[in-house]
């Protein structure tokens, strides 16, 4: 029965696995040892791209072993040409410049969830978590190993993975999904054993095949504990420099094999790389990535339509003090608890000096629950909170992911906030009824965000306080293959309302005293957009591919109500060269909101990538734009430039070095001024075990904002 739980699946992509009785494989990627004698060889891959359902231009061969405690996966890439194997040596998760292989797990066989492990012929790792059939947490990081090696025929792979990496049942004997991905980068081409699916190249966890003969395995060992030591030195332009030493640590606990909780003391993220600048000429901030690895692992358990709890807002005005977390699996259920208490030692301590400096004290937490139905749909809620002395901020909300047929899904989320004070229109929903397959893909959704709905006390929405919307919009797609040529052309359009509370006027106009709402303006003007997008994907090409853009649409301003025309293009060169060079520029009608009034802006985009080694790697980002009137004359230039060198000395050990460089001039203003310096060198001495030696130097408008010096040793103990 468990083989048919893909019932729109092939049968016949089924391999069993060696239980492995005498010596286990030495990974050194060369595949000599009796183990693989042993397990059965699997190959027949077919292409996914560019012709595909075709045989492999070179096939690929894998098998599997196992023990009690570790899984076994070894390949053979043929390749015709092994002297052209795209080989590079990079840092962990950075393999898309060189030939890869790849292989996609669902230990829990519920046909949703699962991860991906994948490397090079030079054994860089790259790994993922997939949850929702399709979606991917590139964040999450296993401990595992693996070797690569080129010969005659082309190269080999060697994997050993713990089963303490996985979430998985109980049950004695195991049937998992498996499925297996190759990119010979050189030529484009991109092979599978099974996975040809409607829905286009993601690989998803429900068209899996299946590997069987797994029984009486163990994760092993179930406690981790991380604890680490900090030395250093800062100081700002002027002052002395203060001397810093500290300690915390980081424990996880694997309760079942499927439920993991980890508790944090005092955490210290000084190997942290800096936010990377970009202009934003919106009234909105810009959404950073999260990159703090006690957050990182396990965030997508908390992730919903509307995100209601965004990790960056932990800590962003206060240090952290402690912090847990409960994610995992249990029967259907999906469960996440989050726990962090950020200010400064001494609970709401109002005479603490750091927070009387500004540290925040607060306690932050979320609580999600989502249950597996039917076979690759889940419901679920999520609830999230800001605590403070003196006033709190709640959200909460239920959400749906129900896969109807093959390629169809409907999404939704009904979502409140809630305040002090405020009490009423502060609920949002939005649904999505979508359809995709590897040639197109549509989408249809509607959409009202009441005008006090505010969720960014704990999540992140691009929304005016006192202003909401409803909207209705429409997302098509199309992309076909020409020869070796893939073209891609979308158009989406939407047609929506702002809604606006009492309070928003009264604010408007306390702001900007000197100033009068348009005699265009009306509450129940609507705005509407259409953009257009093309894009010519090459193979084994100069150029890797070309895209434009255009956009029309009619914004409604309490000072204006004007048509907005976009355009711009951009052009990337071939990634597998030693020279990458990507360039765009655009040009569009805005709204200048310090000037409350319709203007233009234009801007360009420079990337540039060096890799004069394998084992070096130069990147140069950057971006100027203009901002102008109606008359066109300039009244805003903006400038970010950003620099990053990585050399690896080894796999596990690195020197990477970072500048970046920002300069505004708005509205005749004086320019503002930012430059940021960061070198770290890296050595992870074993696995999750690592030292760091980190330079960081901030100025602001010529003056030298902080200089820090640190040196920091963690080590992993399992228990």
């Amino acid at each position: 029965m468990l083989l048919c739980a893909h019932q729109e699946g092939t049968g016949e992509h089924v391999v069993a696995a060696y239980r492995i009785t005498g010596e286990p494989p030495r990974i050194d990627g060369k595949l000599d040892d009796p183990a693989w004698q042993h397990a059965k060889p699997v190959s027949g891959f077919v292409q996914l791209e560019p012709a595909r359902g075709e045989s492999a231009t070179a096939d690929t061969a894998f098998r599997i072993a196992y023990d009690a405690h570790h899984l076994y996966v070894a390949f053979r890439c043929y390749d015709a040409e092994p002297e052209q194997v795209i080989n590079r040596i990079t840092r962990r998760g950075d393999v898309y410049e060189s030939d890869v292989i790849s292989f996609f797990l669902d230990p829990h066989h519920d046909h949703r969830t699962g991860y991906k492990f994948a490397t090079t012929p030079g054994g860089i790792q790259s790994d993922n978590y997939r949850y929702e059939d399709t979606r991917r947490d590139s964040n999450w990081k296993g401990i595992w190993w693996v070797e690569g090696h080129i010969d005659e025929l082309g190269w080999t792979a060697e994997f050993k993975i713990p089963f303490a990496n996985f979430r998985f049942t109980d049950k004695p004997t195991q049937t998992w999904g498996f499925d297996v991905e190759r990119v010979n980068r050189r030529k484009s081409e991109v092979t599978v054993w099974k996975q040809l699916t409607q829905a286009g190249v993601v690989t998803r966890m429900s068209d899996l095949g299946h590997m069987v003969g797994i029984y009486d395995i163990d994760t092993g060992k179930n406690f981790e504990i991380s604890p680490y030591l900090l030395g250093g030195g800062s100081g700002e332009s002027g002052a002395s420099v203060d001397a810093q030493l500290g300690t915390g640590v980081d424990i996880q606990y694997n309760l079942t094999s499927a439920l993991k909780a980890n508790v944090t003391l005092n955490p210290d993220f000084a190997q942290v790389e800096a936010d990377q600048l970009e202009i934003n000429l919106t009234r909105f901030p810009t959404r950073f990535p999260e990159k703090r690895p006690f957050f990182v692992e396990g965030n997508s358990f908390f992730e919903t339509p509307y995100h209601l709890m965004f990790s960056r807002r932990i800590g962003s005005r206060g240090n952290i003090l402690w912090g847990g977390k409960l994610t995992g699996k249990v029967g259907d259920y999906s469960i996440g608890v989050l726990g962090n208490q950020t200010g400064a030692f001494g609970l709401f301590n109002e005479t603490d000096s750091s927070i009387q400096s500004g540290a925040e004290a607060a306690w932050f937490s979320a609580i999600r629950l989502k249950r597996d139905i039917l076979k690759r749909s889940n419901v679920g809620i999520l609830v999230a909170n800001k605590e403070q002395a003196d006033t709190h901020s709640r959200v909460g909300g239920v959400d749906m992911n129900l896969a109807l047929g093959k390629t169809y899904h409907l999404t939704g989320q009904y979502a409140g906030s809630f305040h002090p004070g405020e009490d009423t229109d502060n609920f949002a929903y939005t649904v999505d009824f979508a359809q995709r397959n590897y040639l197109w893909s549509g989408l249809v959704g509607l959409e009202r965000v009441a005008p006090n709905f505010d969720i960014n006390q704990t999540g992140f929405l691009r929304k005016e306080r006192h202003r909401g919307w409803q909207r209705i919009y429409l997302r098509s797609s199309y992309s076909p293959q020409w020869g070796t040529r893939e073209i891609y052309a979308s158009l989406s359009t939407r047609l929506s309302q702002s809604l606006y509370h009492p309070e928003y006027f009264t604010t408007w106009q306390s702001r900007n005293p000197e100033l009068s709402i348009s005699p265009e303006f009306d509450e129940d003007v609507l705005r509407w957009y259409v953009r257009a997008d093309v894009s010519l994907g090459f193979r084994e090409n100069f150029f890797d591919d070309i895209k434009a853009y255009y956009y029309r649409s009619r914004e409604v301003e309490l000072t204006e109500v004007f048509t907005v025309n976009g355009y711009g293009f951009f052009v990337d060169t071939n990634a597998t060269k030693p020279v990458e060079v990507g360039m765009g520029m655009t040009f569009s009608d805005y709204f200048n909101f310090t000037r409350q009034q319709a203007g233009k802006q234009r801007g360009i985009i420079l990337e540039t990538t060096l890799r004069p080694r394998s084992n070096f790697s130069v990147e140069l980002d950057s971006s100027y734009a203009q901002s102008l009137d109606l008359e066109g004359a300039i009244d805003g230039r903006f400038f970010v430039s950003s620099l990053r060198a990585t050399y690896l000395f080894t796999r596990e050990t690195f020197l990477r070095g970072f500048a970046q460089a920002g300069r505004e001039r708005p509205l005749s203003a004086v320019p503002r001024e930012n430059y940021l310096l960061s070198l770290l060198f890296g050595w992870e001495y074993s696995p999750k075990s690592h030292f760091f030696v980190a330079y960081n130097e901030a100025w602001h408008s010529g003056a030298l904002d902080n200089r820090v010096l640190v040196v920091k040793v963690t080590y992993l103990y399992n228990l």
